[in-house]
């Protein structure tokens, strides 16, 4: 979303290839897809626990 806002309010670039986004914001950009890549997996594997364990609930054994 940062990269469309920017690309968005940004200079136009001048020519094919030139980058649209200084090569300055890619260690952020990227630390921040990791953060959020990490929260869903966490969040997919809770729920994906949570499923299990009321799959086996409802078993009765």
């Amino acid at each position: 979303m940062l990269r469309a806002d920017y690309h968005e309010r940004g200079e136009k670039p001048r020519y094919l290839g030139d980058p649209v986004l200084p090569l300055e914001f890619d260690p952020y950009l990227y630390r921040l897809e990791q953060k959020e890549r990490a929260l869903r997996i966490m969040r997919v594997r809770e729920q994906g626990a949570q499923a299990v364990a009321d799959a086996l609930s409802d078993l009765n054994l």
